[in-house]
């Protein structure tokens, strides 16, 4: 068989290889932190989130980890190439503010609708397919977060730094285009 010929993974495989690696692995890590209580406000319950239930957010998160890792390959250190890199530092700062200032603040929230954002701004391949896992993540956390957990308010708070996340993505493709002009 010639090189020609050898099929190749291509950016979608790749996405959803690592979007499927991401899930599992974040499967496997809720497995070895064992129970996590959910917290409805600033409350600790007793009702403990499923594993799979955690997971579920590594996939929009791999996507988007699959997309920095595209873009740094074809674009290397210019802005076009650590964009997604320096965005996704920012979506960890987020989801780890929680734990410095008491807020409740929804994960799967603040990265879905990131993810869900900057899909339908991005004309990237695939798109589709993206925004429509996405949207049943959101889904998903929709309705354990307002219907079995009747917590509204770590929800709304995710989608807001999900917002604001997205807002600062805007500013770096701001700072693309300028790089971008003589």
């Amino acid at each position: 068989m010639s090189k020609e010929k050898k099929n190749k993974l291509g950016k979608q495989g790749f996405a959803l290889a690592l979007a499927l690696t991401a899930t599992a692995l974040s499967y496997f890590v809720a497995l070895f932190i064992g129970p996590v209580p959910v917290f409805v406000g600033l409350q600790k319950t007793s009702i403990m989130a499923p594993p799979w239930y955690l997971a579920t957010v590594g996939f929009p998160f791999g996507i988007l980890l699959a997309e920095a890792l595209i873009d740094f390959r074809e674009h290397s250190f210019a802005m076009r190439g650590i964009q997604m890199f320096l965005v996704m530092v920012l979506l960890g700062l987020l989801t780890f503010f929680k734990y410095f200032v008491p807020v409740p603040v929804s994960g799967h929230g603040l990265i879905v609708t990131f993810f869900l954002l900057h899909e339908m701004q991005e004309k990237r391949e695939g798109r589709n397919w993206k925004l429509m896992v996405g949207a049943l993540v959101l889904v998903q956390a929709a309705v354990f977060k307002l219907f079995f957990w009747q917590d509204p308010s770590s929800l709304l708070v995710g989608i807001g730094l999900g917002i604001i996340a997205w807002a600062a993505e805007q500013v770096l493709n701001i700072l693309k285009s300028v790089e971008k002009r003589p």
